[in-house]
């Protein structure tokens, strides 16, 4: 699960790596509040899960409340790489003297972390990579060893960073290992890492993925599902319900029994030109109530064109999820078509009872795909 910029610093924070005063607003008059309490100028940062908002030109600057209140106003009114935006870091903007780049990420197939350095920060680490590899050390750590004064010393040599300056990075070095070692991060970068004109060394971005499979220990990530008013507290919610939820790109809602048919169905999407909008397992013996909760919850997205329902029944009652699937059209007012693939234990009662609400049940899985991906198309 990648962070919000604000929850990664936090986690920055919490490790003592340095970064500017801040505060998240969710409407304008809180972002002035904000901006009055840290001080002009700010910088204006919508908080999205992807990148690049530099580039779209989503990164604003103010040095009073009338500017403050014109740029919040336009990206709260903005939709960035297909997110809509909800809230906002307002943070003290620093003066830049130099920027860095500075990560910490897990090798899956090396099985070990590594560190990454850069004293061209701001860009793209893979650009720089490409168009100056000198500028970039890249060293795996060892496990048991775990990240070092002397490794990272030996990073900053490399890179021409020597004497006095050594002393301002090694702690920053330390501080983001241990976030991320104990916080069970997969990803911890800052990009970029600046040296302000002061002299000071600030962690300006933050770029944070964490391990979801260490919830159970890291009651933390539990926490922020529960606060967060999107995506993954829709996966939370799920979670609750004994549905297992992860929201993907599409428009093509996706509903399956079992977690290696509902992969299969989320592949069979792509491969005839459609985009899952999710992956959605609503397990083996699911009953009425949980496929009208995996139709509800579909429907929270707000943005399908159609959803598509697999189901192979052998614990699971075909006549069951039929009955669930009725009570979800009389209560939910669903306006998408829907697209069902039946087949299984009772498969001939619950096709009875969906082609009496005027609901075809498909037997064939590569044809009911194909339709729903024809319907998504057509936007039907």
């Amino acid at each position: 699960m990648f962070l919000y910029e604000h929850e990664g610093k936090e986690i920055f924070s919490q490790f003592g790596v340095p970064i500017p005063p801040n505060g998240v607003a969710y409407s304008v008059e809180e972002a002035a509040e904000i901006a009055r309490k840290i001080g002009y100028p700010v910088v204006i940062k919508p908080q999205i899960l992807g990148g690049r908002r530099g580039k779209a030109g989503a990164i604003r600057f103010a040095d009073n409340d009338d500017e403050l209140r014109k740029h919040v106003n336009e990206l709260f009114n903005l939709e960035l790489h297909g997110e809509k935006i909800q809230r906002i870091l307002v943070e003290k903007k620093v003066n830049i003297a130099h920027e860095y780049y500075l990560s910490f990420l897990l090798d899956f197939y090396e099985k070990k972390p590594i560190v990454m350095f850069s004293t061209e920060g701001g860009i793209e680490i893979e650009e720089v990579a490409r168009t100056k590899p000198e500028a970039v050390v890249k060293m795996y750590i060892d496990p048991d060893m775990g990240m070092t004064s002397f490794l990272a010393i030996r990073i900053l040599n490399k890179l021409g960073i020597k004497g006095k300056e050594v002393r301002k990075f090694v702690p920053i070095f330390m501080n983001l290992w241990r976030a991320f070692r104990e916080r069970d991060l997969l990803l911890a970068e800052i990009n970029p890492l600046v040296k302000t004109a002061e002299g000071e060394i600030i962690a300006v971005d933050a770029r944070v993925m964490v391990d979801d499979n260490s919830e159970f220990r890291q009651s933390w990530i539990r926490e922020i599902k529960e606060k967060r008013r999107g995506k993954e507290s829709l996966e939370y919610e799920a979670k609750e319900k004994g549905i297992s939820f992860v929201v993907l790109e599409g428009d093509i809602g996706v509903i399956g029994n079992g977690a290696g048919l509902t992969m299969a169905t989320v592949d069979l999407v792509k491969e005839f030109g459609g985009e899952p909008a999710d992956f959605l397992d609503i397990g083996g013996g699911a009953g009425p109530e949980r496929v009208f909760a995996a139709i509800n919850t579909l429907l929270r997205l707000g943005h399908l064109k159609v959803i598509l329902m697999n189901i192979f029944g052998g614990i699971t009652r075909c006549d069951l999820v039929a009955k669930g699937i009725i009570e979800a059209l009389q209560k939910l007012d669903l306006k998408i078509p829907l697209v069902v693939r039946l087949t299984g234990t009772n498969e001939e009662e619950g096709r009875k009872i969906l082609e009496n609400a005027r609901i075809k049940a498909y037997t064939d899985m590569i044809e009911a795909v194909k339709k729903a991906v024809e319907l998504a198309e057509r936007g039907e």
